[in-house]
């Protein structure tokens, strides 16, 4: 008697591990890994086996809503990751607004999106935030030199806040237009350099922001003058 009821419970045992096995592996092949959703340029909802997570690109800032260009950043976003399975490389567990902050490299053509996203002009580089990682300074350099996208009109991204003069329409892809444009704020260094905004030397080091510089243009982003 107590031979058989051995024999019983392990039939049971053995039985259930099999079911929970299979049960499992049913659920995992129904969520397929992907990103569902966009939720501003940038930032998505992604659907794992069995989360779903929300991730912010790396190294890379957008357009607020309501600032020039934050329209064509939402579309890029959407057309490079809606719906596709990109590869996920956390650099951070959570940010400030509890983001998990990820490089996201598209499957289809094994490009980051972060710096496609730079080259393109759709976004700057976040020199802080990769400690200024080589490809994407690169990248930024080229889109700079090449006036492509956000690059391509007069707004200091930074100190938008501060800023009343209307935000500039961009119609096509940003050309320019007759509207004013605000302000531009540029840093002059403790040396004389000047620079505009999103060169990689702006607010770095000693020096103190001027609406009316005086000083050396910077090489690299043409001060007063621009590239």
């Amino acid at each position: 008697m107590k031979h058989k009821f051995l024999i019983f419970i392990v039939t049971v045992f053995s039985v259930s591990s099999v079911f929970s096995i299979d049960e499992n592996s049913t659920d995992s092949e129904q969520l397929k890994p992907e990103v569902i959703r966009v939720l501003e340029p940038g930032v998505i909802d992604y659907q794992s086996s069995r989360f779903i997570i929300r991730i912010r690109a790396w190294g890379v800032s957008f357009p607020k809503k309501g600032q020039p260009g934050y329209q064509e950043a939402l579309n890029f976003t959407e057309k490079e990751l809606l719906g596709t399975s990109p590869q996920v490389s956390v650099k951070k567990t959570f940010d400030e607004k509890n983001l998990k902050v990820a490089d996201l490299t598209m499957r289809a053509n094994e490009s980051g999106f972060s710096k496609l996203a730079i080259e393109n002009g759709i976004g700057w580089h976040n020199e802080k935030e990769t400690n200024r990682f080589g490809p994407f300074v690169i990248a930024q350099l080229k889109a700079k030199r090449r006036k492509t996208g956000l690059w391509s009109i007069d707004y200091d991204f930074n100190n938008a806040g501060i800023q009343s003069k209307p935000l500039p329409a961009l119609p096509g892809i940003y050309s320019r237009t007759n509207q004013m444009l605000p302000q531009i704020r540029y840093w002059v260094t403790s040396l004389g350099k000047v620079h505009r905004p999103g060169c990689s030397f702006y607010q770095r080091g000693r020096g103190e922001l001027s609406n009316l510089p005086t000083g050396v243009d910077c090489r690299i982003c043409g001060g007063r003058k621009g590239k």
